[in-house]
């Protein structure tokens, strides 16, 4: 079973960036962010305070180039058409030279320290982590070097996934819901939320590798694990976002819960909104809502209109239901290389609605003292509507559990 991207989708990538390069009129783009670097060439690398980059230059008969400290030298070795590397030593203990410097000297390697030249970049300098501090790319480029803002060029054809890409999110998909499964079955009164959770995403995880087999590996430097089950419970769940406690589980208590995989990079989300035992007239009476709001979320998606006549709509729906004041994030989000990621079904964002389009559709309730009621389900959209990836039972009665 294959779990990666293939070398000719990741050259398929950069011919598409380079025809976009032609059409922005620009000589070449700078990508700092780890996601973005992983999309058009495989370098799956864990960012920290060493500045990293990769150049993909307009002429289609030069390679990529890549900027990486010593310690990463063997790992960009594995990256998809990288010709030029630009190693620096250890900084600042290497040398006096800062290593935005070597990446002014990279470009001039490849033929771009012209004073005509216009670089686009996804961000002007390395990412602000880790303590890093250094100068932007505009300050070290040659005088007259022109630096464009590009950060939507990677952003825009990450959007729309390809057939390998939803196969790998498919893959997310099936071994999230083996994770929720495990973690279903093992909810018991007074074990812990971190308890349960561990054990179902270790085994999970365990049933993983061993069907991927031994070239497996996981991309997400994120994640602890390539499988992961979650859930926070009680009134700790009218927090959208809560921290998982050491409280063991008692009846009545309501659980929203979390699930996914990392399989080549790519990621799915599962979420379900549970309870210990009978619920009460006032769960079910929510749990109705939330599961009349996700089904309105899931009609508002269709080719032909933006995700925010997408949100309206969701948002017309809580009015409708006489709860208003409950919304209080919106819709859902893009999912593929990361959890979260452009575009948003928000009413900020007028993204057209477009086939292939992978998003995560989870309006949600919450009521403080009670809890919160949210299900997530992965959709792509299809010429129609959307197709649910997320496969998990979403009824009442799958979500009661016996004590």
């Amino acid at each position: 079973m294959d779990w990666f991207i293939a070398p000719e989708e990741y050259a398929a990538r950069v011919i598409r960036v380079r025809a976009e390069l032609v059409q922005r009129e620009l000589d070449a783009l700078v990508l700092f962010h780890p996601i973005r670097m992983a999309y058009v060439c495989g370098f799956h690398h864990l960012s920290t305070e060493r500045p990293m980059a990769i150049v993909v230059p307009l002429d289609a008969g030069a390679g990529l180039g890549a900027l990486v400290p010593h310690l990463e030298q063997e790992h960009i070795a594995a990256a998809h058409g990288v010709s030029r590397v630009k190693v620096y030593p250890e900084y600042p203990t290497g040398g006096t030279k800062h290593p935005m410097l070597h990446l002014a000297d990279l470009l001039a390697e490849m033929g771009l320290a012209r004073r005509t030249a216009r670089i686009g970049y996804d961000s002007d300098g390395y990412l602000d982590i880790n303590g890093y501090d250094g100068p932007t790319l505009s300050s070290v480029v040659m005088d007259g070097t022109e630096t464009v803002p590009a950060r939507d060029l990677i952003d825009r054809m990450r959007a729309v996934k390809s057939a390998a890409e939803l196969r790998l999110i498919r893959q997310s998909c099936q071994w999230g819901n083996l994770a929720h499964r495990l973690m279903h079955e093992n909810l018991e009164l007074g074990r812990t939320e971190m308890d349960i959770s561990l054990e179902a995403s270790t085994e999970a995880s365990r049933m993983m590798i061993a069907t991927l087999g031994p070239t497996y590996r996981p991309l997400s430097m994120g994640w602890g694990m390539p499988a992961l089950a979650m859930f926070h419970a009680g009134a700790n769940t009218s927090l959208p976002h809560g921290l998982s406690n050491a409280t063991g589980l008692r009846p009545g208590d309501i659980l929203v819960t979390g699930a996914g995989a990392d399989v080549g990079g790519y990621q799915s989300e599962l979420e379900r909104t549970m309870v210990m035992g009978e619920p009460t007239p006032e769960f079910v009476r929510h749990y109705d809502l939330m599961m009349r709001l996700q089904q309105a979320g899931f009609d508002a998606l269709r080719p032909g209109r933006t995700l925010a006549d997408a949100e309206s709509d969701v948002s017309a729906a809580f009015v409708e239901l006489g709860v208003p004041e409950m919304q209080r994030h919106h819709t859902g989000h893009g999912i593929g290389l990361e959890g979260h990621e452009a575009p948003f079904i928000d009413k900020g964002d007028p993204t057209p609605i477009v086939e292939g389009m992978v998003l995560s559709v989870e309006p949600g309730l919450y009521v403080p003292g009670l809890g919160g009621f949210r299900h997530s389900d992965t959709v792509v959209v299809t010429a129609g509507g959307v197709e649910r990836l997320t496969y998990y039972p979403r009824d009442l009665d799958a979500m009661i559990v016996p004590i």
